[in-house]
Formats: C-alpha cells, sequence, structure tokens
C-alpha cells in the first residue's frame, strides 16, 4: 500500500510539473475530524493542471487529547494526516469552483504515558465535494466535506484561505 501510496503522489507531482497553463497556491486549513472528535490546524498547496482539474496535498495536525488517568497521570495523544486529491471543477465560473473530489490519506496517531509511547500509521482513501470562492485575484477562500476512509470513515469538514500567485 506505501508503494501504491508513492506512486500516486508522484504521479500527481510529475503531472503538475509538466503540465503548461497551470496556477499555484498555498494557504491554511481549519477543520474537524468526526472519528478522532479534535479540530485541526493544516498547511495546503494546490496547483490548477486546468480548468477542469487541480490537484491539493495537506498535512493536517490535529489538536492533542491529554486524559487524566488517575494519581496525577496522563495519557497523550497525537493525530496528524496527510491528504492528496484531485478536483474535478465540474462546476465553474469566473470567480468560482464546485468540485467532486477523490485522493488518498495516511493517517499518523500516537500515544504517549508515562514516557512510554507508541504510534501507528494508516493509509485510506478520501472521497468528497468541495468549493471555493475567489475574493480577489490573489485571495480565495475553500471549503470542502470529505470521508477519509481508513479502518472505519471519519468525516472532515474543513475550511481553507489560499494565496494565489
Amino acid at each position: 500500500m506505501k508503494k501504491l501510496f508513492m506512486a500516486v503522489v508522484a504521479a500527481f507531482i510529475s503531472l503538475a510539473s509538466f503540465a503548461q497553463s497551470g496556477s499555484w497556491s498555498v494557504g491554511l486549513n481549519f477543520g474537524y475530524g468526526t472519528d478522532i472528535s479534535k479540530p485541526f490546524l493544516g498547511g495546503r498547496v494546490m496547483y490548477g493542471i486546468n480548468d477542469a482539474f487541480d490537484v491539493a496535498g495537506s498535512f493536517n495536525y490535529y489538536f492533542k487529547d491529554k486524559y487524566d488517568v488517575g494519581y496525577g497521570e496522563d495519557i497523550t495523544f497525537r493525530y496528524w494526516d496527510i491528504n492528496a486529491d484531485v478536483h474535478w471543477n465540474a462546476f465553474r465560473g469566473d470567480k468560482y469552483k464546485l468540485y467532486p473530489l477523490a485522493g488518498l490519506t495516511y493517517l499518523q496517531a500516537k500515544a504517549s504515558y508515562e514516557g512510554i509511547s507508541s504510534s501507528d500509521g494508516r493509509f485510506g482513501v478520501n472521497l468528497g465535494i468541495g468549493g471555493s470562492y475567489d475574493f480577489t485575484e490573489n485571495f480565495a477562500v475553500g471549503v470542502e466535506l470529505k470521508a477519509q476512509i481508513i479502518d472505519g470513515t471519519q468525516f472532515v469538514p474543513m475550511a481553507s484561505f489560499m494565496y494565489k500567485f
């Protein structure tokens, strides 16, 4: 699965580098993972291959969880994910895009207790819908609703604030 994920990411990068008429944008993500039950903050890079297709990569860090297990001891949980998605801009105008999306995700979890830690990572698939609106030539806002299908399904609503080059 890791080899497949790396091959797909390499294909996205290759496709983006050979495209002639693209545009780049970078930004911040704010969202919430329903399975993890935590908000996240992240970064995003998007490349517009042409008017119909975009590729987007993101890294999201979920706010940590700390639980008191008694006797003054805590267990801490940390999560992060990496995503690579393709957007098909099915409905688009001069200032907006509405799209279905599909892609790959990798979710990493780490638990720490009394100096001992354990971590686990899983690959999965992203499926969802989204949209963006260009406020100016250089600034845009986006919203996505997607399902991360890993060992179950996590619903991930997210807002992005993007600077376009």
